[in-house]
């Protein structure tokens, strides 16, 4: 068994870290005025992370389901659209003024910090695995090269926007580069932890199939 596909996920998922922490870099531009523009900051993040969640993920889903006449489907793709806004909620609610007061995560910043914090890292466990299945699909997949490092690349250049959605209430608080890059890389640090255990399943259960088929 050749283990570079497991090595090349890990690295791609700490790239995705490294993008992601460069979301931080346009509010150090000298003269930029943050909290003039941190209304386009937030529109230009929430845009983009919209626009991929509902074109690369809700309306696939949607038109998937319609393909293969599963109502299911469907209905399980909306549940889970339902079970991560109650997560958010359920994290809005425990982060309240009175519980933070004494508790260690006020260390971390404000609760809007906090929460942002939160929704990002949960967000970026599917991505790692998303990096990972596409590196061990083209180790065992003839005809697929190179479709690990396109999904890395495209969630790579989406970390950036999620990037800036953390650092800039940071920012806005007086946070330097170091400290946000730090915060928001570790946002990201879920995807080689997540890409490497999905890569290795992935790349088992594809050897499986490939016995039996033969």
């Amino acid at each position: 068994m050749q283990y570079g596909f497991l090595i090349d996920s890990f690295v791609a998922g700490i790239a995705a870290c490294v993008a992601c922490g460069l979301g931080a870099a346009p509010l150090f531009i000298k003269g930029l005025d943050v909290e003039k523009r941190v209304g386009l900051g937030y529109g230009f993040a929430g845009g983009l992370m919209f626009s991929a969640s509902v074109f690369n993920l809700i309306l696939p889903g949607l038109t998937m389901g319609r393909a293969t006449g599963s109502v299911r489907q469907v209905l399980l793709m909306l549940a889970g659209i339902l079970l991560g806004a109650l997560l958010l909620l359920s994290c809005d609610h425990m982060l309240k003024r009175r519980s933070m007061e004494d508790s260690a995560l006020r260390r971390l910043g404000s609760r809007r910090e906090i929460l942002i914090f939160i929704a990002m890292a949960f967000h970026s466990m599917p991505e790692g695995v998303a990096v990972g299945v596409g590196y061990a699909s083209q180790e065992a997949v003839a005809g697929i090269d190179n479709f690990g490092q396109y999904i890395a690349l495209a969630i790579a250049i989406h970390n950036v926007p999620e990037g800036l959605a953390v650092a800039l209430p940071m920012r806005i608080r007086g946070a330097i580069f170091s400290r946000c890059f730090a915060a928001v890389f570790l946002t990201s640090l879920p995807q080689p932890l997540a890409a490497v255990p999905a890569a290795l399943l992935v790349w088992f259960c594809l050897m499986i199939l490939v016995q039996v088929i033969i």
